[in-house]
């Protein structure tokens, strides 16, 4: 009878290390591993990305099927700066939340210390600059100020621009672009960009911040004489898959071009020279009919260029805003 209750006793223990060990395994060390699985984010792993699904794995996938990695581990801090626009931040549904935008720079903060916004609509400027100081990121800002055709676009813009810097003052605010190639579209004329460049320029100077550059962002043709003499510095759009040429020439190409072509023509003609930034240069993902030429978009031809260009950028200490972050599928 005693030696029964003690082969009783003995099964009980082993299914009960066993249990035990499946359910380490099993649950415990998988949620460990992937940074729990209690509802929050933690350094951007397994964070929400807006549509109430938590992500899994190494990659999230939003409901229009844009793919973002999902792993603080993955990305490195090798560009200069980035364009970023916050998923959905578009009127008039302005779909993008503080917490979108929280779980988008816990990624983009991995990949580089700077970020270039186009606009201020859709909460874009105070979300981004609300999330910096909150999650204590290290990330600067370029403020974007949109223009196009409604003269009240500029309006709406410039005082929620004044708002945000007045709530969170200028800590992360590096530059202030006035317009994205709104020669190159022809939205309005050259002297209502201008006066509109001068506009805020006064306005962030007598804000105490004549440090502060503010200029527009236009191909190089609109970024010469008299433009130039009302920036503080060029922005420069400069993208080799207009050009036509194929993904192995583009990074040559590039720098061809930006020294025989772009920098003659931005400084011909100034007074003294002014600071050059390349507020876009990159390479589509998508589609393949989207092509110039032989400038095929794709993905592997995005990496190419990224393993052709990035370093020779940096070494040079060329000021940048890799086009773009995220995929914007939108624009398609």
């Amino acid at each position: 009878m005693l030696r029964r209750v003690l082969w009783v006793i003995v099964v009980l223990v082993v299914l009960a290390v066993a249990g035990v060990l499946a359910w380490y395994f099993a649950v415990y060390k998988k949620n460990h591993d992937n940074g729990g699985n209690d509802g929050g984010s933690k350094g951007g792993s397994n964070a929400d990305v807006g549509d109430g699904t938590a992500g899994q794995g190494n990659t999230i996938v939003s409901p229009n099927g844009t793919v973002i990695p999902n792993d603080p581990h993955m990305l490195k801090r090798v560009f200069y700066g980035m364009a970023y626009v916050p998923l959905n931040a578009q009127l008039p549904d302005c779909y993008n939340t503080q917490q979108t935008v929280d779980n988008e720079l816990l990624l983009l903060v991995q990949a580089t210390k700077r970020v270039r916004l186009y606009g201020a609509d859709c909460n874009a400027l105070r979300f981004t600059i609300d999330a910096i100081q909150r999650l204590k990121l290290d990330l600067q800002v370029v403020v974007g100020i949109w223009i196009d055709k409604d003269a009240a676009t500029y309006t709406r813009q410039t005082e929620e621009f004044y708002a945000v810097v007045a709530k969170y003052g200028w800590t992360n605010i590096i530059g202030v672009s006035v317009g994205n190639e709104v020669m190159f579209d022809q939205v309005e004329p050259l002297s209502n960009l201008m006066a509109q460049i001068t506009t805020v320029k006064n306005k962030v100077v007598q804000l105490g911040h004549p440090e502060i550059p503010v200029f527009t962002s236009d191909l190089e043709g609109a970024n010469r004489p008299p433009l130039t003499n009302q920036e503080d510095l060029a922005g420069v759009n400069l993208h080799p898959s207009f050009s036509g040429v194929p993904v192995e020439t583009a990074a040559s190409w590039f720098w061809t071009y930006l020294n025989n072509t772009v920098t003659p023509t931005v400084q011909q003609g100034n007074v003294k020279p002014i600071p050059l930034w390349i507020t876009e240069v990159g390479w589509p993902s998508f589609p393949a009919t989207g092509n110039t030429n032989a400038s095929i978009p794709s993905i592997p031809n995005l990496q190419k260029f990224v393993d052709t260009w990035l370093c020779d950028a940096n070494a040079m200490n060329l000021p940048y805003y890799f086009f773009e972050f995220f995929d914007a599928p939108w624009k398609i």
